[in-house]
């Protein structure tokens, strides 16, 4: 398998992960949802929060695009994206998860470096010199 279909596949392991972690978030027992509401209000529960939540959201649907299309923006704006995520993390609050999105989010986080590593540490770096 050429490194390019690697690269592609990973992506979408990627997206499908985002999703996956998503849906299921909706599905978590009563006890996690609970416990959850019981903790006091953290970053994300303000305005400016949710709104650098959904623009990080967009910055990362526009970066796998633009990865997965080969166009040079897509490798700074995902790296971005990564970096805006992480800050994300350290300005929220304590979560409470379950096993199943736990190992959802370890996974993505591995494709994330994944794909970084491909696109500034391999040959495929040279298709973004476009």
């Amino acid at each position: 398998m050429s490194i390019e279909k690697i690269f592609k596949n990973l992506i979408l392991l990627n997206i499908g992960m985002f999703i996956l972690i998503i849906l299921s978030t909706q599905y978590q027992s009563s006890l996690l949802i609970e416990l959850t509401k019981s903790l006091d209000p953290g970053f994300f529960d303000t305005k400016f929060g949710v709104v650098l939540v959904i623009i990080i959201l967009l910055m990362y649907l526009v970066a796998v695009y633009c990865l997965y299309n080969f166009k040079p923006i897509g490798r700074s704006l995902f790296l971005l994206t990564i970096a805006g995520y992480i800050i994300c993390l350290l300005l929220g609050k304590i979560q409470i998860i379950g096993q199943v999105t736990y190992v959802l989010q370890y996974i993505a986080t591995l494709t994330d470096g994944a794909i970084i590593t491909l696109i500034y540490f391999s040959p495929l770096k040279e298709k973004f010199k476009s």
